[in-house]
């Protein structure tokens, strides 16, 4: 199945893309992915989602970094 990952801010920056479209192998869940980590959230097509949400063919997932300054 192919979905399309977007990221914001520092994410973007480490991983060097904003958006990319990949390959998933069916039935896999936002907690599979490496880059949701405790301090991400994730979207799926406009709605927060758990990280044990299972992802479907044609998802638009969203990570963005969580956290305040100080």
């Amino acid at each position: 199945m192919k979905i399309k990952v977007k990221l914001t801010g520092i994410l973007a920056s480490s991983a060097g893309f904003r958006e990319r479209e990949i390959e998933m192998l069916e039935g896999t869940t936002i907690i599979n992915l490496p880059v949701s980590g405790q301090w991400t959230k994730s979207s799926v097509n406009g709605s927060l989602r758990s990280k044990n949400y299972a992802l479907n063919d044609g998802d638009e997932l969203l990570f963005f970094p969580v956290g305040g300054g100080g």
